[in-house]
């Protein structure tokens, strides 16, 4: 069968093919909230849960990618470098901040501040990479940051002022890591991008924060069920889709389609622990919905460039 004479759903619509990536990778990043919170409840620290994440994750991945990609897997030290950059200064820090945030303010509020990244995506992309929102759909943020505020909305508080600056810092973070990785990891296959950028990560964090393999061993075992969630799930699907998505659109139309994120969470604490989902949650989600749809539907010039 000659393959080549076809073109590949991918090359006939590379643009609704990266939307279904980053919002299916918002759906595995959702599952992380139910999944942590049953690990935070034996017991394992924030750090630890991370370095165990990524660690583990990029062990599974290797054998993976060196049998897929045998030829794409050695990057030139410039492309080690600047994984190196994204998983220890990007994703390892991203997500330490975020964790260290909540142990001083509510989960909410914490949440609240990660969701700014969208904002600094949009602003940061128009400044340097000369990507601008087409005007039909500049409802599409204020839209989804007002449903946002909505779903997230409850009983702020604030322990310590240095966890506002943490909660500000993991949104500053991720921007960084999203506007870095769609300027310059376009040419790398996201499997193998991401194997390396979760070895890094895996790695600071394991320095920092595992000392006791006997104690490493005690967590696996207690928590296995949730670790295979948050590893397959969370981490290794969720952040090669986004990375695959994001070769395909544009930065800042990513940033919005990846808040299906909390909406996934909240609906998951709701099936799965029990939560009550109140009538502003819902007008929240449902403001979020309406802007990925103002995000998804074509504009009257192409996007796909």
């Amino acid at each position: 069968m000659n393959y080549g004479t076809r073109p590949s759903l991918m090359n006939r619509n590379p643009r609704q093919i990266g939307i279904a990536q980053v919002m299916l990778s918002g759906v595995f990043f959702g599952v992380l909230g139910v999944s942590g919170k049953s690990v935070f409840e034996n017991g394992v620290k924030a750090g630890e849960l991370l370095s165990l994440r990524f660690l583990i994750a990029a062990i599974l991945l290797w054998p993976v990618v060196l049998i897929l990609f045998p030829r794409h897997w050695r990057l030139r030290p410039r492309e080690i470098a600047l994984c190196a950059g994204l998983g220890t200064g990007g994703y390892a820090l991203f997500s330490s901040c975020f964790f260290l945030a909540l142990q001083g303010m509510s989960a909410s509020l914490t949440v609240l501040l990660l969701y700014l990244y969208p904002i600094f995506v949009s602003l940061l992309a128009w400044m340097f990479l000369g990507e601008k929102i087409p005007r039909q759909k500049w409802p599409a943020l204020p839209l989804a940051m007002i449903g946002l505020v909505l779903l997230v909305w409850d009983e702020f508080s604030v322990e310590r002022v240095s966890s506002l600056l943490l909660g500000v810092g993991s949104a500053v973070f991720y921007s960084a890591y999203i506007l870095v990785s769609s300027r310059f990891l376009k040419g790398i296959p996201p499997l193998v991008s991401i194997t390396y950028i979760l070895s890094f990560a895996g790695i600071a964090l394991s320095a920092l924060h595992q000392r006791d393999l006997e104690h490493v061993t005690v967590q696996l075992t207690e928590n296995w069920r949730a670790m295979l969630a948050i590893v397959f799930l969370g981490t290794v699907g969720a952040m090669t889709l986004f990375l695959a998505g994001l070769q395909k659109l544009k930065a800042w139309e990513v940033s919005i389609l990846s808040m299906l994120e909390p909406i996934t969470g909240i609906a998951l604490a709701v099936l799965i622990l029990g939560e009550r989902l109140n009538s502003w949650q819902g007008i929240g989600a449902a403001g979020i919905m309406g802007a990925l749809v103002f995000v998804s539907l074509p504009s009257k010039r192409s996007e796909s460039g």
